[in-house]
């Protein structure tokens, strides 16, 4: 059986000056209350309180009671209107729970016990509308320090005000690489009429993540819209760097992808049936919102003057019905936004401007306050780093002009050494600079990064070593012992100490270079120089077991000494950030070549269920195209 109470008197209760509506409820199996309410103007949020009134001493078991309230509003979907409570009551009880409502709208509430509910629910049901009315419903703060104003008014009651505002989210702007392409789709994508071929645009983005982590890409022009929408639909596919699905978002993006640290692309796909309307969106801006690990909160003040003084903050006060006055937001400190953040981000939050004095959760409050967004302007100037005091320059004319031409030289040589496809002409330009310069150490090494290269390296591994020692033996270890000393301290402000330090930072980081490619290259070769080699280099490079830099020397290291499960322990470690530590030192191992090494060692150790189990991750983990919409 199902009740339907509905009563124009209660309307007209609720106009009353106190905004106030009482009733006691008894409630009959699978019945619905329902009440309509005019919602009053001023009024911002509701508190319906609920008491369980039953008295007798025999049923003490619980009673679950659903509330539910709902106000309609043009071109808004339902649910963004809509809030649902399930409460739990035991005799004697009350509850209170806040809704934020619109004025002068209509408002619909219903209440209900849940359908396994056994046993008598007699409630007392209390509604009363409150409010706090700010002048501005959104505030923006843009840089420059002005921040944001409001004025905020009670046209119902005399309320508690102590306003709060902070900021919880942050969005980023972003551009696709390239204008998208537009392209009809398949057979199927017909009207049913088989005159009008739907056409897809395809834009993709990219940005990096400071950290692993989550966020919801957002096109607000496109998104919150389904049948009302212009456009057939949109969806968004979120990639890592191997082409992994991390996510999907579709026109309401709710659920957060998690990706991890590094470059994330995502594709977005677009259909209509007319290309004209899809070229509009060639060059559509999306946003990347994240929740910040870190609240930042916005400080509120009384007045303008107190704001740039930065004192005093807003008091708790009461502001007496019909009357309004002022709030002030400041501008958050730089050092207080996520360091990642720069100009033309955009922080959002909320305010709250009352100050609940219920006694009970949910009582005496909007719930999620008002909107608020802060606008990240240009970075702070930094100070310019004070230039290394330069010694006296004894050189001649003569000398001078040779210096610069070497150090022109130095650097063609090097913009050959690393394209493959310039092989012969690196050699020819090389030798030749080599035969002017034989005992240039800095020429010596671009020589060796060329051997090195991994499109040939493994047949040159003897021309590597002889080429590392070359540089080992021009490179005077005892004098850098020397000049290290204990502390390796030198005068900052003197110009001959600053210039020596960088010439011996220099022959320290080639003689680092030489040993650590030496070394790999022996340890291809299967020689017992290897173990000497690494006890050389370790002398000059701090904790080197555990400098992933250097990884592949010391996985091959423990190789070596058929120390498999450590192997197996560094291959696993350094999976877990895709080998990102190992880039800048002298073999960058990608997520690939790690799974390959794991591979091995796991077929070696004999866990062949292992080496498929890896096999199939690296197929869905790595894959060779992306995923299609």
């Amino acid at each position: 059986m199902l009740r339907v109470s509905l009563c124009l008197p209660y309307l007209k209760h609720c106009t009353h000056s106190n905004y106030h509506f009482s009733q006691n409820l008894q409630f009959e199996p699978a019945e619905v209350k329902r009440f309509f309410f005019n919602v009053p103007t001023g009024a911002t949020w509701m508190d319906v309180t609920v008491r369980d009134t039953r008295t007798s001493d025999l049923d003490v078991s619980s009673r679950t009671i659903v509330l539910h309230a709902l106000q309609l509003l043009p071109h808004t979907p339902y649910r963004d209107n809509e809030r649902k409570r399930v409460l739990n009551l035991v005799p004697g009880q009350t509850l209170i729970t806040s809704t934020a409502v619109h004025e002068g709208v209509t408002l619909e509430l219903a209440l209900a016990r849940q359908w396994s509910v056994l046993g008598d629910t007699s409630l007392h049901v209390q509604v009363s509308f409150q409010g706090i009315t700010p002048s501005n419903h959104q505030l923006t703060i843009l840089p420059g320090g002005a921040g944001a104003s409001t004025r905020i008014t009670s046209a119902l009651s005399n309320e508690s005000i102590l306003p709060t505002a902070k900021l919880t989210h942050w969005r980023t702007p972003i551009r696709p690489k390239s204008p998208g392409t537009i392209s009809p789709l398949g057979e199927r994508d017909l009207w049913p009429t088989q005159s009008t071929q739907i056409h897809q645009l395809v834009l993709t983005y990219e940005f990096d993540q400071p950290e692993a982590g989550n966020f919801i890409p957002r096109v607000p022009s496109l998104q919150g819209y389904l049948y009302e929408s212009p456009y057939e639909s949109q969806m968004i596919l979120a990639f890592d760097s191997q082409k992994k699905l991390l996510g999907v978002a579709d026109a309401w993006p709710s659920k957060e992808i998690s990706g991890p640290k590094g470059k994330i692309t995502l594709r977005m796909q677009i259909r209509h049936d007319s290309p004209e309307m899809l070229l509009k969106l060639s060059n559509q801006v999306l946003w990347i919102e994240r929740k910040l690990s870190k609240e930042v909160a916005v400080s509120v003040f009384a007045s303008h003057h107190d704001m740039l003084k930065g004192q005093p903050s807003f008091s708790k006060r009461t502001l007496a019905k019909g009357n309004s006055c002022a709030i002030f937001l400041a501008e958050p400190a730089a050092d207080k936004l996520p360091k990642a953040t720069k100009a033309g981000d955009v922080l959002l939050g909320n305010v709250s401007y009352e100050s609940p004095e219920g006694s009970l959760p949910g009582a005496g409050k909007k719930p999620g306050g008002f909107p608020l967004q802060y606008l990240v302007g240009p970075s702070e100037s930094t100070v310019a780093k004070p230039k290394d005091p330069e010694p006296p320059d004894d050189r001649t004319p003569a000398q001078k002009l040779e210096d610069a031409i070497l150090k022109v030289k130095l650097e063609n040589v090097q913009k050959l050494a690393s394209d493959e496809k310039q092989a012969s002409n690196f050699t020819a330009l090389y030798d030749s600079v080599m035969a002017q310069h034989p005992n240039e150490i800095q020429l010596m090494l671009v020589g060796l990064l060329h051997d090195d290269l991994e499109s040939w390296r493994m047949q040159r591994l003897n021309e590597i070593v002889q080429k590392a020692n070359s540089i080992i033996d021009k490179i005077d270890a005892s004098k850098l012992v020397l000049y290290y000393g204990v502390t390796g301290y030198y005068n900052k402000d003197d110009g001959p100490s600053v210039k020596e330090r960088k010439e011996m930072d220099q022959l320290k980081d080639a003689l680092i270079e030489a040993l650590a490619r030496k070394a790999r290259a022996l340890a291809d070769l299967d020689k017992p120089e290897f173990d000497d080699t690494m006890q050389q280099l370790a002398k000059w490079v701090d904790n080197m077991e555990t400098n992933n830099k250097f990884a592949v020397l010391n996985l091959a290291k423990l190789g070596r000494q058929r120390r498999l499960g450590s192997v197996l322990k560094l291959l696993t470690t350094l999976l877990e950030k895709d080998g990102e530590e190992t880039k800048g030192g002298i073999c960058p191992l990608t997520r690939a070549d790690l799974l390959k090494r794991r591979a091995t060692v796991l077929e070696e150790l004999g866990y062949h269920h292992l080496v498929e189990y890896d096999r199939v991750w690296s197929l869905i983990a790595s894959p060779k195209s992306y995923t299609l919409f």
